[in-house]
């Protein structure tokens, strides 16, 4: 349609010039055919003037002949040169007009088949036709098909649709053709590297496509997309697998909260985070009341209870990153331990070890007596900034202390 509509047109503009120089052509006609007549009249005049002379003795009859015969010579001449002109006028650029034509339909429908969007034309129309027939499900697999191949075609050619490589991608997932997948997936990322969702995508199919392993291809995947998005859902997915996988329960529990808010608590995803949570939280309870770890003596744990105050009006946006801290009682301001969560999180259990140390060496081991402060950031910054909301505890024994340290934001920073 469009590339008809395009010719016509083209065609329009070039056929507009001659019929306006035929209306010109008609008026110049009639312009010659008076101008001939004018000619004529005055010739006349001019024969009577002549002969009033003649009569009057003024010239003889020889003077009359030959006055008469230059009278003759003058219109004969102004005649024919009328007429040159008229024929000129009347033909100029006439039998250029069908080549012409000819040569801008055959042009125009050479250049749009090679950089026009008929296909992508072709493309939409599979899919509108696609959504409307929901309920004829004998049609969709066919013109499933049909739109596949003729998207795999055009991005031949339209190596920069990033849309079509995504469709091509979903598609090969739907066909658990996973390795396909990630490679439409890197074609996309070719065009735009720096998208956090294809790095997200690109990281999850190379997870399938190396069996469920973190190979180091796939945790450089992982990590190039947490950094573009550390709130992505499907990479905090895969970084509390990692995570799990390394035993780090409570690393593993933290990612998998975060990706839990993001989704429907109705859906199977929400569902299957759970079971993972649970799992994690099995392992943590575990851990913490054995007695048989010799690697668990020398560690010290603190178990504490997060939450925002009911009472005081704390803005929270599922964005904001709350920072939790075991600082020194006295002393440099430098944490020993800790960790960042999501406010869309809260309330939350969260337990800081010495793996969680900020310096190697300065840990909560070194340290008999410190505070535990959480701060919910605006700016998400963990240097603490004026207008954060936060709260801290008591001064803690960590020789003697047991049980679980609540925290309550509810106090603005001024």
């Amino acid at each position: 349609m469009m590339l008809w509509i395009l010719v016509v047109t083209a065609l329009g503009f070039l056929v507009y010039p001659f019929v306006i120089e035929e209306r010109q052509s008609a008026v110049s006609l009639d312009e010659e055919k008076n101008r001939k007549n004018t000619n004529v009249r005055l010739f006349k005049e001019q024969q009577d003037q002549l002969q009033q002379q003649q009569d009057r003795g003024e010239i003889d009859s020889e003077q009359y002949q030959r006055l008469v015969m230059d009278a003759q010579r003058l219109l004969l001449a102004n005649t024919e040169l009328d007429a040159i002109e008229g024929s000129k006028i009347a033909g100029t650029g006439r039998w250029l007009l069908p080549l012409l034509l000819m040569g801008t339909f055959g042009t125009t429908w050479a250049i749009y088949s090679d950089i026009g969007a008929a296909e992508d034309e072709k493309i939409v129309a599979l899919m509108n036709k696609m959504a409307t027939l929901e309920t004829q499900l004998t049609d969709i697999p066919e013109l499933n098909q049909e739109l596949i191949s003729t998207i795999e075609g055009r991005v031949k050619e339209r190596t920069s649709n990033i849309y079509y490589w995504v469709i091509l991608a979903q598609a090969a997932i739907a066909d658990n053709n996973v390795l396909a997948a990630s490679n439409y997936f890197s074609s996309a990322l070719e065009v735009e590297p720096r998208d956090s969702q294809l790095l997200a995508q690109y990281a999850e199919t190379l997870f399938l496509v190396d069996d469920n392993k973190f190979t180091q291809r796939v945790r450089a995947a992982v990590d190039k997309a947490f950094a573009a998005d550390s709130n992505n859902q499907t990479v905090l997915g895969l970084k509390g697998i990692e995570a799990f996988a390394g035993k780090n329960f409570e690393l593993a529990e933290t990612y998998w909260l975060g990706a839990q808010s993001q989704v429907n608590p109705e859906s199977a995803v929400f569902k299957g985070l759970q079971v993972g949570i649970d799992r994690a939280r099995d392992f943590i309870a575990e851990n913490s009341g054995s007695d048989t770890d010799v690697s668990q003596l020398s560690e010290i744990q603190v178990e504490l209870r997060i939450d925002l105050s009911l009472g005081a009006k704390v803005p929270r946006r599922p964005d904001q990153r709350v920072f939790i801290a075991a600082v020194r009682e006295s002393g440099p301001p430098m944490p020993l331990a800790a960790k960042k969560i999501l406010a869309s999180q809260l309330p939350m259990r969260v337990v800081l070890t010495d793996k969680d140390a900020i310096i190697p060496g300065q840990d909560l081991t070194t340290e008999i007596k410190i505070k535990v402060v959480a701060r919910l950031s605006n700016s998400g910054s963990a240097t603490p900034q004026s207008g954060d909301w936060e709260a801290s505890s008591e001064s803690v024994d960590l020789d003697s202390f047991e049980g679980e340290i609540m925290l309550v934001i509810d106090r603005q920073r001024p």
